[in-house]
């Protein structure tokens, strides 16, 4: 080695002096690696004592419980059944032409009242990573008709996108469309278009992948994100996003501005990070709602199936900004076959869909809870076949009923793309 402006050289560096370097170097690799996997074990057990299955969960049927009202009162209740009304298929894979088959079912309730129903249109083959269309169909008289299907994104024939999570600012009287562009890019644009004008026709979408963060960039959903209706962040938007480009996990996305600007709220990665073998903790697609009390619950895929074939669920108190750790857990009777499933609140009641099966996607059920989702005490079958993905909504006028958009079929889970009308029966002890 030479030191310029010296007229003196330096010797070699002897070979044990490299040698010394080298273990050095070594050691301090193996020492790096010890603290992070000691960071990661760490981690885990801090999960580990919370994230167990749900003792008291159970479906059983008991023809008395207490419910939960919206004020947060215990009150006597009998019970709730549910009743098919109608059943429309709205869009089958033809597994030909243009469109090879249609996934994803995304479902909402409209500003004025009404329903709108978009899936993924995959071009040529049945996989993730091929280019889609999203189309859309509304319903104006409760899902007995629906219009046309439209045509409201194009992939063309090299890019493909991940259809996301649909939601409705109530205050502004928009509908949203938050999405993922180049799903398989090793960074991902975050995409948000909307419509002022009921789902009728929606506006160009705009990339707000800066204002969240490259390291944030999610794929939404699939299903709905909220508007919270209770302090604290009453307005707030919330999207729970997952699969992110830098290491696996779940992030909560927040907006205070009825859309304008986003960020990242609570972040709760997989364990360990980067690895993705069985038995990891890795909470993926994911479906948050809003209780009562202004708390969010949510409930995600179990991707790694740590430790059990059932939902990985989450709690957050402060309006999306963390998921606590001892407010995580693994709920046993909602078993799953890997897949994303449907939840909504409604008077007292948080419903859940999804099929009763550990590893098959078939045996499509909506269960509910008067307790949070502490038990789960019914049940009702909607799909005795194959069903795979599955959406729960209401329409904010109609108390009485509730729509379940899911993917059933007899020969496969994705044959066709079906929303069934249910209706809701309630009754309460007389004190």
């Amino acid at each position: 080695m030479i030191f310029h402006g010296s007229p003196n050289k330096t010797r070699p560096l002897s070979m044990r002096l490299r040698l010394l370097l080298l273990a050095a170097l070594f050691i301090i690799v193996l020492l790096a690696r010890w603290i992070m996997s000691k960071t990661l074990y760490h981690y885990q057990l801090d999960i580990n004592p919370v994230a167990q299955l749900a003792e008291d969960s159970s479906v059983q049927d008991y023809s008395r419980t207490s419910h939960v009202e919206d004020d947060g009162q215990l009150r006597p209740q009998v019970g709730v059944s549910l009743d098919t009304v109608h059943d429309v298929v709205l869009w089958t894979s033809p597994r030909r032409g243009d469109i090879n088959i249609y996934r994803i079912p995304v479902l909402t309730y409209t500003p004025d009242g009404n329903l709108v129903a978009i899936v993924e249109g995959r071009r040529k083959s049945e996989g993730d990573v091929h280019p889609k269309i999203f189309a859309v169909r509304r319903s104006t008289d409760g899902g007995e008709t629906w219009s046309p299907s439209q045509k409201i994104v194009d992939d063309g024939f090299k890019i493909s996108s991940y259809i996301g999570t649909v939601f409705v600012d109530d205050t502004t009287k928009t509908i949203f469309l938050m999405y993922a562009y180049c799903e398989f890019c090793p960074l991902i644009s975050m995409m948000l278009m909307n419509s002022t004008d009921d789902g009728i026709t929606w506006g160009r979408p705009r990339n707000i992948t800066d204002m969240i963060g490259e390291d944030h960039a999610a794929y939404p959903g699939p299903g709905y994100g909220i508007q919270k209706k209770h302090d604290p962040a009453k307005g707030r938007l919330v999207v729970c996003g997952h699969g992110f480009y830098n290491g696996k996990g779940l992030v909560l996305l927040l907006s205070d501005d009825h859309g304008v600007t986003w960020r990242h709220g609570a972040f709760v990665p997989s364990v360990p990070f980067t690895n993705g073998t069985t038995g990891d903790f890795d909470p993926d697609e994911c479906q948050p709602v809003e209780l009562p009390d202004g708390s969010i619950y949510v409930v995600a895929r179990n991707e790694k199936v740590y430790k059990h074939h059932c939902k990985i669920i989450m709690r957050s108190f402060d309006g999306g900004e963390t998921l606590p750790q001892n407010y995580t857990y693994l709920d046993g009777a909602l078993i799953e076959p890997r897949i994303t499933s449907g939840l909504w609140y409604h008077d007292g009641t948080l419903f859940y869909s999804g099929p009763k099966h550990d590893t098959q996607r078939r045996y499509l059920y909506i269960r509910w809870s008067h307790d949070y989702g502490k038990t789960w005490r019914s049940e009702k079958q909607i799909w005795s076949d194959w069903a795979g993905y599955s959406t729960l909504m209401m329409l904010p006028q109609d108390r009485s009923h509730l729509y379940i958009m899911y993917e059933r079929g007899t020969k496969g889970p994705v044959d066709e793309i079906a929303v069934t009308k249910i209706e809701i029966d309630t009754w309460r002890e007389v004190t």
